[in-house]
């Protein structure tokens, strides 16, 4: 991170981010419904030095539940106005369905999981909008469910494997009962 240029009272800061990274501020750039990248790092870095002040002032920051909160004779808590629609439901067109032994999300209204729709882009080569085109789905699934995988890569690459495995071993037991005896 380096400062690039001083305009009055305020510093322009450059940060260097992975491909990853700005995947992620863009998206949630888009869902937090801020002006830009750069206004949503100001409401990051903003909450990180209030995170910090709370620390260095000798107050610990917990996390609870709203019914809690009435048995606390004392708390402050912070506001960021953005955030206020991911209190409800961190993805819009994402959903967990544990009764499948998955725990990756699926897309909602589909019987698709976040993994398979990934793999299926990279097969055919589709970019977000080409693979929302061919599959009927909202461009903004295509979006969250990259955001989602780039997040959750290692999990969804794990089940992937014990997938291929689990169909592995059914083949083998196939065959295995195929042989005279």
């Amino acid at each position: 991170m380096t400062t690039t240029a001083e305009f009055g009272k305020k510093v322009r800061i450059q940060v260097d981010l992975s491909a990853r990274e700005a995947t992620l501020l863009q998206h949630l750039a888009g869902r937090l419904s801020v002006r830009s990248r750069a206004d949503l790092l100001q409401q990051a870095y903003s909450t990180f030095l209030w995170i910090i002040n709370e620390m260095l002032s000798g107050r610990r920051i917990v996390s609870l539940e709203q019914a809690s909160m009435a048995r606390l004779d004392k708390f402050k808590e912070l506001s960021v106005p953005a955030v206020e629609p991911l209190l409800f439901e961190h993805y819009q067109y994402l959903a967990p369905r544990p009764e499948t032994g998955y725990q990756q999300l699926y897309l909602k209204g589909r019987n698709m999981r976040v993994g398979q729709l990934v793999y299926k882009m990279r097969a055919n080569e589709l970019d977000p909008e080409a693979a929302a085109a061919d599959m009927g789905l909202p461009l903004d699934q295509v979006k969250e469910a990259q955001v989602y995988y780039a997040l959750n890569q290692s999990l969804i690459e794990q089940e992937a494997d014990e997938e291929k495995r689990r169909l592995d071993q059914g083949g083998i037991a196939l065959e295995s009962d195929d042989l005279p005896g």
